[in-house]
């Protein structure tokens, strides 16, 4: 089945075909090997890179295409995060040259820590989810920026966050602002907290060029992560892009997808990115302050029609409702302020209550089936919720259900989400079908 938010991602595919690009002078820029964009730097006598790319096999490959271009020694490593998807690349560079030197912030991989201490398996589980990475190719069109990629074997087993192999940790790390030198080149490096608070900004003043890392890439930012992340500090994030506009660059190296070059266009990218997550941010707070609930501003707030449509800021791996959410619990917390939100019912009391109303969790059944049929499958979806609370019929509700979130998995163009969505429905039916293999 195809739809129209299926037709917008398969349209932002080339923004992440391989390509090598040869950005500016001393500039080389890796796009589609793997998950992440990253960069090379080459001096007189040697190359510092930016970030490391996903999987060995294919920043080998990426190390293999500037062999074409020079073969001078990658002297230095400087990762703009701890994520995997920009670490997981290092054994590549090790091979390359086991001395290399590897920087990061001081507080790199701190969201990793975080997940660890805490022990929330079920991030693990829920970040397989967001990635797909248990759909078959034909449910996954892309990521939202970057290529639909299938992890290694026991890859599955690196929870969010997670970082490189322990081998390429960072040997060095600053906390404020630094200059790194390596092979007759030097950058510019310094705190910029955003998607990650171990985010940095990487500055090359000769060729002026920003490495963004994923603070920026063409798509509305995830704000928030739905497989579960601590609270991405969004007034953090807006002032870390004007930052980032401060510098007047030539190019932007963004953390996925292709470059942005030239001056003009730089700084329009930027000036929309900016606008964009300040009206989101500041109208969230001003509703928040007007005593509305994460559930209205979620559906109240949205981008200025002169953004909305804008091609950087499409919903492609972040969404504007959700981070709407994020920012109401980020600064306020669970609690909606609607006193009768306070100590709400068991779902399970809530569903027997409803059902009674309906007329009997047969009728409220019944009614979930009609939802689908007249194509309101969120209502037919948490119909079928309070049947599964009810234990009603609960193989027909689960099933039931798997077809709504199916539906509405192809209706939304957030490419995190339909993979979660289709994946929860290939577990609803796994459930029914007594196939455990197919869950988590």
């Amino acid at each position: 089945m195809d739809s129209t938010a299926s037709a917008k991602l398969r349209a932002i595919n080339h923004l992440f075909e391989r390509q090598f690009i040869t950005l500016s002078d001393h500039v080389l820029v890796a796009v589609g090997y793997g998950v992440s964009t990253f960069s090379f730097i080459a001096g007189d006598t040697g190359v510092i890179a930016v970030d490391s790319g996903s999987m060995p096999d294919e920043s080998a490959a990426a190390i293999a295409a500037l062999r074409e271009h020079t073969d001078r020694p990658i002297l230095a490593l400087v990762y703009t995060h701890g994520h995997p998807d920009h670490t997981g690349g290092v054994a590549a560079f090790l091979d390359e040259n086991p001395n290399i030197e590897i920087w990061g912030h001081a507080r790199f991989g701190d969201e990793a820590r975080r997940f660890a201490r805490n022990g929330a398996a079920i991030a693990r589980t829920r970040g397989v989810r967001q990635a797909g990475f248990r759909l078959p190719p034909e449910k996954r069109i892309n990521n939202g920026i970057a290529p639909a990629v299938y992890p290694k074997a026991g890859a599955l087993a690196q929870g969010p966050g997670g970082g490189p192999d322990p081998k390429g940790l960072p040997q060095k790390t600053f906390d404020g602002d630094t200059t790194i030198s390596a092979g007759g080149v030097s950058i510019q490096v310094s705190h910029n907290p955003g998607e990650t608070d171990d985010q940095i900004m990487t500055w090359f003043e000769p060729d002026r060029v920003v490495f963004t890392g994923d603070n920026m890439y063409r798509s509305w930012p995830n704000l928030y992560a739905i497989r579960g992340t601590q609270y991405r500090d969004v007034r953090d994030w807006c002032e870390s892009i004007d930052r980032i506009r401060g510098m007047q660059a030539d190019h932007l190296v963004l953390g996925h997808t292709v470059p942005v070059s030239g001056t003009i266009e730089v700084d329009e990218a930027l000036d929309v990115y900016s606008r964009g997550l300040w009206h989101i941010y500041n109208e969230t707070i001003a509703g928040m302050n007007a005593g509305k609930t994460p559930d209205e501003l979620a559906h109240e707030v949205t981008l200025p029609a002169d953004l909305a449509d804008h091609p950087l800021l499409g919903e492609y791996y972040g969404n504007v409702s959700w981070s709407v959410r994020a920012i109401f619990s980020g600064i306020l917390g669970w609690f909606d302020g609607n006193p009768s939100a306070m100590n709400p019912l068991h779902p399970a009391d809530r569903a027997a209550k409803v059902a009674e109303l309906a007329g009997g969790v047969e009728v409220l059944f019944a009614r979930a089936e009609a939802a689908l049929a007249d194509g309101d499958a969120q209502w037919s979806a948490e119909l079928c919720d309070m049947a599964i609370a009810l234990d009603h019929r609960a193989d027909d509700a689960r099933l039931l259900k798997a077809e709504a979130i199916d539906r509405l998995a192809y209706d939304l163009v957030t490419a995190t989400g339909r993979n979660y969505l289709h994946t929860c429905a290939q577990e609803l039916r796994a459930d029914v079908d007594g196939d455990s293999a197919a869950g988590t």
